[in-house]
């Protein structure tokens, strides 16, 4: 479903973030993005699955998602048939401006052994927040609360009645878990790639990311009704970021999952309902399973527990595509989203 392309890179099968910014970086080795990409895709598991696709307009995406697909006859010699209809929504997603600025006293930064290594680690804070910010947005972020951010999939999918594209022919997005009151979290499975899931950004910024080097600037500071003046070493940071959903099958979310007590806690059941809501089962290799660490707690006791259970696996020579020990739920990689709530308040 949907009308995106892209050109398939990176181990995932598709362009994410790193290699949107490694692309650009080995064009101009000088590029500041790099090092902002390296952190960005460490601490927000979110962004390093999600595909980074250009936008098709400057600051959002015009897309379509289907909604009916038509139901093709049979005949036979010399008889007609009459050709069926398929209906498409129009989507509109926006782009979300994500900007910071960083500084650092030019005398403290000079009187340091190595300036330029001491610069980058202020600068990793700063990135580091930024990435906090986008990937809070990415799950709850709201329109109707802040017009300048996109609408989170905790935004778009709040309902345990929603359809995916209005099909009444397919699955709910949501399942319940039974937990009530304001200590809920969600899980979330989904499938990510062109067509499907997957962020989008300006086409004339690499990732939607911009990391400017202002120089040394003169900071004035009012105290007591006076203007006081230093000098410091400024840099300004900006993410561009939005996400695309051509196919809302491609989101499920397993929510109202208690946080305390043994009752409604995590079942594998319903995580193996929703897995198999997908389009593809769960067995397209993008698919990948996000929770806080409440819930990947009650995961990893399942997995050490159900010591016969062949659903959970952690073994540490088959990680994720990068490596990495994770935990994985029938072959599905497990990663820890810090910016999930365990908070949450139960929808209906």
């Amino acid at each position: 479903m949907g009308t995106s392309t892209s050109t398939d890179r990176g181990p995932l099968g598709y362009s994410v973030l790193i290699d949107v910014v490694n692309e650009y970086t080995s064009k101009d080795p000088t590029s500041p993005y790099l090092i902002a990409a390296q952190i960005l895709n460490r601490k927000c598991p979110l962004v390093r699955v999600l595909p980074m696709i250009k936008a098709n307009q400057l600051f959002s995406n015009i897309g379509s998602r289907d909604s009916l697909i038509g139901n093709p006859s049979t005949r036979r010699f010399n008889e007609p048939i009459a050709p069926t209809v398929t209906k498409s929504t129009q989507t509109s997603e926006p782009i979300a401006m994500f900007e910071d600025y960083g500084e650092v006293d030019r005398d403290l930064c000079y009187a340091q052994n190595n300036p330029a290594e001491w610069r980058m680690n202020q600068d990793r804070r700063k990135i580091e927040g930024l990435s906090q910010k986008v990937e809070a947005t990415l799950w709850y972020g709201s329109q109707a609360n802040d017009p300048g951010v996109i609408n989170g999939l905790s935004t778009r999918f709040n309902s345990l009645s929603s359809l995916p594209n209005n099909d009444a022919s397919w699955y709910y997005n949501v399942l319940g878990g039974g937990g009530t009151g304001a200590t809920c979290s969600s899980m979330w499975i989904m499938e990510f790639g062109p067509q499907k899931l997957y962020g989008i950004y300006p086409p004339n910024l690499p990732g939607g990311l911009q990391i400017q080097d202002l120089g040394e600037q003169t900071k004035e500071v009012t105290v007591s009704s006076n203007v006081q003046m230093y000098q410091v070493l400024r840099m300004h940071y900006q993410w561009r970021l939005g996400i695309a959903i051509d196919d809302e099958r491609c989101v499920q979310r397993y929510a109202n999952i208690a946080t305390t007590g043994a009752a409604n806690i995590f079942d594998e059941d319903n995580l193996i309902t929703l897995k198999n809501r997908l389009p593809d089962s769960g067995e397209n290799p993008s698919t990948a399973i996000f929770m806080d660490r409440t819930l990947k707690t009650q995961v990893d006791i399942r997995a050490v527990t159900q010591k016969m259970n062949t659903y959970f696996t952690q073994d540490q020579n088959t990680g994720d595509v990068w490596g990495r020990p994770v935990t994985r739920f029938q072959g599905i990689p497990i990663f820890t989203a810090e910016k999930l709530l365990d908070t949450e308040t139960a929808i209906t």
